[in-house]
C-alpha cells in the first residue's frame, strides 16, 4: 500500500482551506502598518513645511518698513500686531491686519511658539538682522511604537534670519 491510498495520514498537511484568510490577515496587518507609517511621516513633513513657512512669513513681516501716524519708522518689536501674534493668528484675530494663522494650520496639541531675536528686532536699523524661530511639537500616532528611540513626540524647529529694509 502506498501513501496515496492513505488519505488520513497526510491529509491534514495537504489541506489549504483557510490559508488565504491567514495570509491575508498577516499581510493585511503589515500593509496597514506601512500605510499608517506613511500617513504619520507625511503629517510630520507637512507640519515641518508649515513651521518653516511661518518662520519665513514672520521674518518678512518683521523686516518691512512700517511707520506710525507721524511717519516715524516703527521698531519691529513695536509692530501691531506683534510679529508673534501675526505668525500665530489669522487676520480676523489681528483686527483685519493679516496674519499667517499657524494655530489653525497645526493640530491643537502642537503648541507652537515664536521666538524673536537679533539686533534688527530691537533697533529696526536697515541691514540689521531679525531672527524668527518657530517651534511646534509633532506627536507620533503610529510610528513611535515601531521605531526604537523615536519617542512619542518630536520637536520641529525652523529659524529664519532676514535683514531689515
Amino acid at each position: 500500500m502506498n501513501w496515496e491510498e492513505k488519505p488520513h495520514d497526510l491529509g491534514l498537511w495537504r489541506q489549504t482551506k483557510g490559508s488565504i484568510s491567514i495570509e491575508f490577515a498577516v499581510l493585511g496587518t503589515l500593509f496597514l502598518l506601512i500605510f499608517a507609517g506613511i500617513i504619520d511621516f507625511g503629517h510630520a513633513w507637512f507640519m515641518k513645511q508649515v513651521v518653516t513657512n511661518a518662520s519665513r512669513e514672520g521674518a518678512r513681516y518683521g523686516i518691512t518698513y512700517q511707520t506710525d501716524a507721524n511717519g516715524v519708522r516703527k521698531v519691529p518689536n513695536a509692530f501691531t500686531p506683534t510679529i508673534a501674534n501675526y505668525v500665530l493668528n489669522t487676520s480676523t484675530q489681528n483686527s483685519g491686519k493679516g496674519g499667517y494663522g499657524l494655530l489653525t494650520l497645526l493640530p491643537s496639541n502642537a503648541n507652537p511658539t515664536v521666538t524673536l531675536a537679533g539686533t534688527g528686532y530691537t533697533t529696526g536699523n536697515k541691514g540689521t538682522g531679525l531672527e524668527v524661530t518657530v517651534t511646534a511639537t509633532k506627536t507620533w500616532l503610529v510610528v513611535s511604537g515601531f521605531i526604537p528611540g523615536l519617542g512619542t513626540q518630536t520637536t520641529l524647529t525652523a529659524k529664519t534670519v532676514m535683514l531689515c529694509e
